[in-house]
């Protein structure tokens, strides 16, 4: 299986119980167990990377195959426990470095040749000068294969020079084959960002880029939040879409 086996790390800061407490509802409604890890608390990337990389450290230590790091302002969509179920029954041995399952698009995609489920993150279409990448890591997955090569950020040529989703993007999925479900699990909500300091509408920015930059077009009838909160409050789950 994918993700119904992978180890689940759900990463918040600890002054932050109001995002704690939307992630357990997110994480009860989608089905995961998962492992609380309190979030380094620098008031910048720095504070997010390194959470990520001790989380790494933690599935090494621990041997784990693979890691799924779940930020605390994740949103599972309504579909989202369909196509956890449809991909694992179509390619249960999928193989991955990475594999981004809510990224921010800034730049055009393609579905997978052999595993159409899923957008090919690291064989890309050729992109013009205003696009840039595929960043985000609100909720990502690492094989074990690759944990060395994330650890890299570390080294002193690199120290605090990256915020993770660019190191991701420019040295891991670019070069180790990785993937994208063609449409996101996880996007982000709209809330204080203690990253960048403000109010943002992240769920709105990821939807729409997504729609603006993947062949697979998200369904309108996910794209309004609140819509989707009343459907997870009432545990509906929609199917995957049938046209995709």
């Amino acid at each position: 299986m994918i993700f119904t086996d992978a180890p689940k790390f759900v990463v918040n800061l600890e002054r932050r119980k109001d995002r704690l407490e939307s992630i357990k509802k997110e994480m009860d409604y989608v089905g995961w167990d998962y492992e609380y890890f309190p979030a380094i608390d620098l008031n910048n990337h720095v504070g997010c990377t390194k959470s990520h990389l001790e989380i790494i450290k933690i599935a090494k230590q621990r041997g784990y195959d693979k890691v799924l790091n779940v930020e605390d302002d994740c949103t599972i969509m309504p579909y989202a426990k369909s196509f956890i179920e449809l991909s694992e029954s179509k390619f249960p041995n999928l193989e991955f470095s990475v594999i981004n399952l809510a990224p921010t698009l800034n730049r055009p995609v393609n579905v997978s040749k052999n595993f159409p489920l899923f957008l090919d993150a690291t064989n890309l279409p050729e992109k013009e000068e205003h696009h840039r990448g595929i960043f985000a890591t609100n909720m990502i997955m690492y094989h074990s294969s690759i944990y060395d090569k994330v650890l890299e950020i570390e080294e002193p040529s690199n120290n605090g020079l990256y915020a993770i989703d660019d190191f991701i993007y420019q040295f891991i999925t670019s070069v180790y084959q990785s993937y994208v479900p063609i449409l996101p699990i996880g996007p982000q909500i709209s809330d204080w960002s203690d990253v960048s300091q403000g109010i943002y509408n992240n769920f709105h920015t990821q939807t729409y880029n997504w729609n603006l930059y993947s062949p697979i077009k998200i369904p309108g009838e996910f794209l309004n939040l609140s819509s989707n909160k009343a459907l997870k409050e009432n545990k509906t789950h929609k199917p995957f879409p049938n046209e995709i």
